[in-house]
């Protein structure tokens, strides 16, 4: 019986290979760590760490049914494949190792010959789910009796994320104004995972000032089209291919406008041309339609980017007013995707901002607001931190400050495996050698 991805992936994910495991080239690999599964958004497992005849080796795992699948989907092209390091196979139908696109060879394990037990007897169907951090949870008793300790612990790691969201943000300040800082910030946050270099180079090439002296000789109604004309043709995309225009449902007299107005343009293609990368991008986040976003953002804003944000931010109901700037305009954003931005540029902007003025009134608005979020429906780091803490049954998060807490404790601990400097452990071993625990 020939295994599928998915049962490599948990394979791997248990590891239920014997100790004594060897490349196809006759090297001794030792799994230190196997990694994180990545749904397979890129190699399938990242941030693992080898050791592989002697040598520590951090990077990416990635898993074929057969060996020759690397060329048959074309990784040696891949950049997202750029950091694999080793290739796990079921069958190696090649007899020799693979190449990157950078030209280095990436070493093979075949798997098959390295079972633990018997194929039909392996455990493919996992306690942990695909994604799973570790191997034992953390802290599951202490999130069945005493989940209070818990979310003071992932809000205490979210205000340590803030301040240094907030340190980096100042930095940025001290180099460029901060209305500009404001839209790289926003502009990088709308890249999402895989297109924020691309959505910064349009940010650098097509400053915000340059932006606001166009739109603002504008009527209201010609704004959005002017926006996205300059922020669509800089990035590369016009003009936009059919399948480019099904992403956002625009009325077609729309689309031609924006084309025409790029087209008498003498404007050119900026450097974020060549850095989309597109493959496996959902229809949501593609650079097409959060170029668009931003467009409508920009095209929202009465007296500017930087001071409509600050004034929503003073108002008796920031959420409420934040909300519903991100959520208008001609192609809205999404109720989590405003939410992000509001909890990863808004707020830790608007308090690096009000240090560097002095402004007391800004930084207690975005202080309350930091404390009044709730929780959102978080990403899949979010929510396999917490499973590796809690167990299977995961406390229910009450605010965004536990939600950056949560990434804060993956960033800082789950994923260089420095499980000694993590506060759940010492809250852990505190509770356990406490006679009342």
């Amino acid at each position: 019986m020939t295994p599928n991805e998915t049962t490599l992936a948990y394979l791997w994910q248990e590891q239920a290979l014997t100790t004594d495991l060897r490349t196809t080239d006759g090297r001794r690999l030792r799994v230190i760590y196997r990694g994180v599964w990545t749904h397979r958004r890129g190699p399938d497992f990242a941030n693992a760490l080898l050791d592989l005849d002697g040598e520590l080796v951090s990077g990416d795992v990635e898993l074929h049914v057969r060996a020759s699948d690397w060329y048959a989907h074309a990784h040696h092209e891949d950049p997202a494949y750029d950091h694999v390091v080793l290739h796990a196979v079921w069958d190696d139908d090649l007899q020799k190792t693979v190449r990157r696109r950078d030209g280095t060879t990436v070493p093979t394990l075949e798997l098959a010959r390295f079972l633990a037990t018997r194929f039909d007897q392996l455990p493919f169907v996992s306690l942990r789910p695909l994604g799973a951090l570790g191997f034992a949870h953390c802290a599951p008793e202490i999130a069945a009796a005493h989940p209070e300790l818990l979310h003071h612990l992932f809000e205490n790691a979210g205000d340590s994320r803030l301040r240094e969201k907030v340190a980096r943000i100042q930095a940025r300040l001290s180099g460029e104004s901060p209305a500009q800082t404001l839209f790289w910030l926003l502009a990088d946050a709308l890249g999402y995972h895989q297109n924020r270099q691309g959505m910064r180079a349009i940010a650098e090439e097509l400053p915000l000032m340059h932006l606001e002296v166009r739109l603002s000789a504008l009527a209201p109604e010609k704004r959005f089209p002017m926006a996205a004309a300059l922020l669509l043709g800089t990035a590369g995309f016009l003009p936009l291919s059919d399948a480019e225009r099904e992403l956002v449902k625009l009325p077609t007299s729309l689309w031609q406008e924006i084309e025409a107005i790029w087209n008498a343009r003498e404007m050119r293609v900026g450097s974020a041309r060549t850095l989309w990368r597109l493959g496996g991008v959902r229809p949501t986040n593609h650079p097409v339609r959060r170029l668009l976003n931003l467009a409508g953002l920009l095209a929202t804003t009465d007296s500017g980017l930087l001071a409509d944000v600050l004034e929503r931010l003073v108002t008796a109901r920031p959420r409420r007013q934040l909300f519903a700037w991100l959520r208008a305009g001609p192609v809205p954003l999404g109720q989590d995707r405003a939410h992000d931005i509001i909890v990863n540029v808004i707020i830790p902007f608007s308090l690096g901002y009000a240090d560097w003025i002095a402004d007391d009134r800004i930084r207690e608005a975005a202080a309350q607001l930091w404390l009044e979020l709730p929780a959102g429906r978080g990403n899949q780091l979010v929510r396999a931190t917490l499973e590796q803490v809690c167990g299977p049954t995961p406390i229910r998060l009450r605010s965004a400050r536990a939600e950056q807490g949560l990434l804060h404790l993956y960033h800082r601990g789950c994923r260089e495996r420095r499980c000694w400097e993590c506060p759940v452990a010492h809250l852990v071993l505190s509770r356990s050698s406490s006679p009342s625990a």
